[in-house]
């Protein structure tokens, strides 16, 4: 019963800071996303800011984890978050389509929605990724200015397909190549990571059935100077690390690593 009713009070009080948010509309490249906006925005001059990209989900709710942990962190950090949702996984776009070069777009409209912000310091961007979304966040911090990342059991693809081949597809043909070693040379992520100078959180989960180990591994090795980086491996954690205890372990040692 106790178990119960701090499970249930740690879910009310993450849907709490959630939806504390402002939607917001993104333009693309001839389409809009949807996003959430959390913060006190124009209050601050030059404030840190940070977008959180989400994983592979497909579906037609906008809302996710990263809107816990953005909410939470704009009101507790005084951050100004925003959380975006991509094609096919909240905002309208179809799947079957789409490849990681699309989706690449969609981050970059993201990221340069949340530089224009009135009060976000534009040398002080953090970027939150899981799975998927810190795949993207990877390659992001080639495109854009990244203070600091931290990626979540990041995903990895092989280069080839990225501007062409539909993500549900790639997806399946990335199973096997993820259990493989790789060089940073291999993946677009990894040559991301190897260049990387800001600061790098990466995070593991112990009961990960859909990022193999060798890719966290992979990432890991990428790392071209291990001083810029912190490494946690969370014990009984799944891929999605659905868990609310967990969950809440998680953000308030993601937030204190990015107030570092």
């Amino acid at each position: 019963m106790v178990t119960i009713t701090l499970t249930l009070s740690i879910i009310l009080f993450a849907l709490y800071y959630a939806f504390q948010g402002r939607k917001v509309v993104i333009e693309g490249k001839n389409y809009t996303l949807k996003g959430r906006l959390y913060g006190k925005i124009g209050e601050h001059k030059h404030g840190s800011a940070i977008l959180f990209l989400s994983g592979w989900k497909p579906t037609r709710n906008s809302m996710n984890t990263s809107s816990f942990y953005a909410g939470f962190s704009a009101r507790k950090r005084n951050n100004i978050c925003l959380t975006v949702a991509l094609r096919g996984m909240g905002s309208d776009g179809d799947m079957s389509v789409l490849s990681r070069a699309d989706y690449l777009e969609d981050v970059l409209a993201a990221y340069d929605y949340l530089a224009n912000t009135d009060g976000v310091d534009r040398d002080n961007i953090r970027v939150v990724g899981e799975s998927f979304g810190g795949y993207l966040a990877c390659i992001l911090s080639t495109k854009r200015p990244v203070k600091k990342m931290a990626l979540r059991v990041p995903t990895d693809f092989s280069n080839e397909g990225f501007a062409d081949m539909p993500i549900r597809i790639a997806g399946k043909l990335s199973k096997e190549w993820k259990s493989q070693k790789h060089a940073c040379t291999e993946s677009y992520a990894l040559k991301a990571i190897n260049e990387f100078r800001g600061s790098l959180m990466m995070v593991a989960s112990e009961n990960d059935k859909f990022v193999p180990y060798q890719t966290t591994e992979n990432y890991l090795a990428a790392v071209n100077d291990a001083s810029i980086l912190e490494y946690k491996f969370i014990k009984k954690a799944s891929h999605g690390m659905l868990h609310p205890k967990l969950q809440w372990d998680y953000v308030r040692a993601l937030l204190k690593w990015l107030r570092l």
